[in-house]
């Protein structure tokens, strides 16, 4: 029998991540730092009992290294038009460190270390597979329940006070990253009824009505990008199923089911189906779209830019000099858009909401078991 504490600690891994979803993904100070209390704790009363390795410990000691570079003197750097451009232009008077603004650029790097620790501590998780079960289960289920709680939201036209969603639905400030979190949580979900379905446990018939509600609220939530890990998701796992079991009957129930899932999306997704613009398709050009004209200025910016970035926290400040094909009063706030500041600050852009959805999703990277799941599932 396992101890109590062990049983804890499972549950704290598993639903961290949903806190942080529950907390608008952390876009506040102070969701941000209950987040990473409950992570120093766990860590405090349960440190990682072995380690990953040299060789990855360094790697993750030279992202840390890199993230800090931004407190080095700026004179030893490539000097950018846009700091000429702040002192003598507008007169701002400019620290002489690499980051422009340096206590904005620490407390992004608290958060990123948050991050590492986070990334470590699920890596070096040794795990049975009833506890990986238990944690994939659990994680679920909270997502679930937060997709209820959307619903129910929604249904009442209202929201929380630190949700803050201009379609007021979801925890998240755009709906993409509602979107792509529902549509993780509703594959996961089918891995975990068929898990049931196979070892013959009625239990997932409640899968099958948790699925039915987070697909409602990916619907609801109007986000292509939900729809499509949806379908391209569950089409990839029940091949691999079907195939893998190798038996008509399976393959035809798993091509039924997902027909069946089409079926659903047709039917009560009209308004989501029509974002995709599949009758504009082939006249819509790469040029007239939103999120590639922020790629094009943010390019810009990584030109004029050192090799080492311009420190975390910094990008939005900057950017916003280099806004031309861009240019309006609309903020970026698609998922994608963060890989552009990535490319700028070198290290990964962990601001708080998104170093919330890697704790949503770093869960599943402990390697001992995931690599065995494929043939539990």
């Amino acid at each position: 029998m396992r101890p109590p504490t062990r049983w804890i600690a499972n549950a704290t891994v598993a639903l961290l991540p949903v806190l942080a979803c529950f907390l608008g993904g952390a876009t506040e100070k102070w969701e941000e730092g209950l987040v990473i209390t409950v992570l120093a704790l766990y860590l405090l009363v349960r440190p990682p009992r072995f380690s990953l390795g040299t060789l990855t410990n360094l790697v993750f000691l030279t992202l840390f290294i890199l993230a800090a570079v931004a407190f080095l003197p700026a004179r030893w750097f490539f000097q950018p038009e846009w700091r000429a451009a702040f002192v003598n232009d507008l007169g701002i008077q400019l620290p002489s460190t690499l980051t422009p603004q340096p206590w904005i650029t620490l407390s992004y790097l608290v958060s990123f270390a948050a991050g590492l620790s986070w990334l470590y501590v699920v890596s070096t998780q040794d795990l049975e597979l009833r506890e990986a079960r238990f944690q994939l289960r659990l994680f679920t289920s909270g997502i679930a329940l937060l997709a209820a709680i959307c619903i129910a939201f929604y249904l009442a036209h209202t929201t929380l006070p630190f949700w803050h969603n201009e379609q007021n639905f979801g925890p998240f400030p755009n709906r993409n990253q509602t979107g792509d979190l529902f549509g993780l949580a509703a594959i996961t979900i089918l891995a975990c009824g068929q898990d049931d379905l196979r070892k013959g446990r009625k239990r997932w018939i409640v899968w099958i009505l948790v699925l039915v509600l987070t697909v409602a609220a990916i619907l609801l939530n109007f986000s292509r990008s939900g729809i499509g890990i949806l379908v391209a998701g569950s089409a990839l796992w029940l091949a691999a199923f079907a195939f893998r079991q190798r038996s008509p009957s399976r393959l035809a129930l798993g091509v039924s089911f997902f027909l069946l899932l089409l079926m659903a999306l047709l039917l009560f997704g009209g308004q989501t189906f029509e974002r995709f613009h599949f009758r504009d398709f082939g006249s819509a050009g790469i040029s007239t779209d939103f999120r590639w004209q922020i790629f094009h200025d943010t390019f810009r910016l990584i030109r004029n830019s050192p090799w080492c970035g311009i420190g975390f926290g910094n990008f939005e400040s900057i950017f916003a000099i280099f806004r031309d094909a861009s240019l309006s009063d609309q903020r970026a706030l698609h998922p994608e858009s963060e890989w552009e500041p990535t490319k700028v600050i070198v290290s990964p852009r962990l601001s708080p909401r998104s170093c919330s959805r890697s704790m949503g999703l770093s869960m599943f990277q402990d390697t001992e078991w995931v690599r065995r799941l494929p043939q539990y599932f």
